[in-house]
């Protein structure tokens, strides 16, 4: 009996099961065919628009002394005075001493010369004395005579040597001042002491530098870039004739927001640095150390060899077209909605290139409704939306 029961339950349970499957199908309503829903694709547009846009050019660039100068005093001796300014970063001024050699030797040149013009002028008053009385004595002088015998007889070369030894002394008291007034050394223009051998006592010489000069008017900074953008800048002696350049602005972030100094292209070296195959310009900074300013005021200065941040301001582009980088596909093309919102491939002129902006010369007409969003599986004529609160320029 037991067996028969194993048995039959199973099956009873799956008999139920079968009833009760098919109640629930008899009784429920039949589901109502749907369509499928078709996926949108939102986009960003921008609308380009002509403007006028100055490109900024971005580098790196070290400081140089634009003039600087070995100064050795052009006569020996002993050094007497020094300027006590004659430390690396002192500050002098055009034509301001700087060290003096003993010049006592050079005084004593000047007073012996000094005597040798009073012989010689001595002895041209006695020379033509002398020619005065020849004359008289050789007045009735017997026939015969060659002009060279008679002008020796009445002194004449006697005069002329006289006269030459007068000459003479004056040109050498002239040497003798000269050298007198070499015993000063001074500075040839506004700068800065950049290095120096000077003690007193010293002996020196005209083979001898003994201090390393650099002017305080102007510093240069010297800037590589690629050459690609040099057609974006003024350089003088290159495509224009002003000696001021392209306008440029010189960070000198180590010393903090203040030292910002502004500046121009100078020139342009007519190599390629070897080593990147980059253009280097030279810029002018005016007043480096910022001299002008009083003391409380000055930002900390440019130091000559340091490096900084440099950007230049390139020439206006004119009727460009000014898009986010976005708005460049993969392909490099742009892509631009027609009226029905469908996806028209156009091939664009870019211009330049910044960190979040692209300015196109070519290939988008005014009022163009252009994408900036990404479409990496985008087709031509693709129907897309335009998503209201994104774009820009509608």
């Amino acid at each position: 009996m037991r067996r028969w029961l194993q048995v039959l339950l199973p099956l009873a349970a799956v008999g139920v099961g079968l009833a009760v499957a098919s109640l629930f199908v008899a009784t429920g309503s039949e589901a109502a065919p749907q369509e499928a829903e078709v996926a949108q694709t939102f986009v960003r547009i921008v609308s380009a628009t002509p403007v006028e846009y100055a490109p900024t050019i971005r580098a790196m660039g070290v400081v140089r002394a634009e003039r600087s100068v070995a100064l050795a005093p052009e006569v020996a001796g002993r050094i007497k005075e020094a300027n006590l300014a004659l430390v690396p970063g002192g500050l002098v001024a055009k034509n301001e001493p700087l060290i003096r050699v003993d010049g006592r030797d050079y005084s004593d040149a000047l007073a012996m010369t000094l005597a040798d013009l009073a012989a010689a002028r001595l002895r041209v008053r006695e020379e033509d004395t002398l020619r005065k009385v020849a004359e008289h004595e050789w007045k009735d002088r017997p026939e015969g005579f060659s002009d060279e015998t008679l002008a020796f007889a009445l002194r004449e070369p006697h005069l002329d040597v006289a006269k030459a030894q007068v000459k003479s002394a004056r040109t050498r008291i002239a040497k003798a001042k000269r050298d007198l007034g070499r015993t000063l050394l001074r500075a040839p223009f506004d700068a800065v002491v950049i290095s120096e051998s000077v003690e007193l006592g010293q002996t020196v010489s005209p083979t001898m530098p003994v201090v390393t000069l650099a002017g305080t008017d102007q510093f240069r900074v010297e800037v590589s870039i690629p050459v690609s953008q040099l057609k974006e800048l003024r350089i003088p002696g290159v495509n224009t004739d002003d000696p001021a350049g392209s306008k440029a602005r010189v960070f000198n972030e180590a010393a903090g927001d203040r030292a910002v100094f502004e500046g121009t292209v100078l020139r342009l070296e007519r190599a390629v640095d070897q080593r990147g195959r980059m253009a280097k310009l030279h810029l002018a900074v005016q007043d480096p150390l910022s001299l002008s300013q009083p003391p409380s005021e000055r930002p900390l200065p440019l130091l000559i060899g340091s490096s900084v941040r440099v950007e230049l301001e390139g020439e206006p582009l004119v009727g460009m077209s000014v898009l986010p980088r976005s708005a460049i596909q993969e392909s490099g093309a742009v892509w631009v909605l027609d009226d029905a919102n469908r996806l028209q491939g156009r091939e664009v002129g870019v211009r330049w290139r910044d960190a979040g902006t692209v300015v196109l010369s070519e290939g988008l007409e005014p009022g163009d409704r252009v994408v900036t969003s990404g479409l990496p599986l985008a087709t031509e004529g693709m129907k897309v939306t335009v998503d209201p609160q994104e774009s820009s320029g509608e």
